[in-house]
């Protein structure tokens, strides 16, 4: 029964070591992974958005219980002197690999201002390309119908990586058709 018992209490102390310095681990560095966290999110918005002076409100946000259809995760208005210029907004369409998780800023007259790829578990070197200048600058200035040129649009797919390339245009398009819904000039 010693040898049973022994070995299961220390295995039990090591185990409770080991929760106990993870939490400490996970409360520490808690507040730095939210600050960095939000300083990456600002970064991408300011790119989307590229005008000097703008700020970015929060207007929906599925972490705070929003409903929003479709693959759109959060948007936020962008003002600058007070006017409304635009919405940026976050998608997560479905690729390859999972989620590409895509940040676009849309103008208010419905037009891309520019578009980041956040995150994906796409195939390195095919479909990883989507966070490449060469292909996401491509969005800049498009409206309407943002396909990729296989589906009749004017998107150039990455090569070899097709469904990573329709997924980043499906939620280009999907926030343009948003803010045309919602917050544009129509």
């Amino acid at each position: 029964m010693k040898e049973i018992v022994r070995p299961a209490v220390v295995l039990l102390i090591i185990t409770a070591v080991a929760a106990m310095l993870l939490g400490i681990v996970s409360e520490t560095t808690q507040g730095a992974i939210a600050a960095q966290t939000a300083k990456t999110e600002a970064e991408a918005m300011a790119a989307v958005m590229p005008e000097d002076g703008v700020a970015f409100e929060t207007l929906l946000d599925i972490e705070n219980g929003d409903t929003i259809e479709g693959t759109i995760k959060k948007v936020a208005k962008a003002t600058k002197d007070g006017e409304t210029i635009g919405y940026v907004l976050t998608t997560g369409p479905s690729g390859f690999g999972g989620e590409v998780g895509t940040m676009v800023g849309v103008a208010i007259d419905g037009t891309v201002t520019g578009l980041r790829v956040l995150s994906h578990a796409e195939t390195p070197g095919l479909g990883a390309l989507a966070t490449s200048p060469d292909f996401y600058e491509q969005f800049v200035g498009k409206s309407g119908n943002i396909q990729v040129t296989k589906d009749g649009g004017e998107i150039v797919p990455i090569t070899s990586a097709t469904i990573t390339s329709r997924a980043v245009s499906s939620g280009a398009a999907e926030a343009v058709e948003w803010v045309n819904a919602n917050g544009g000039a129509n």
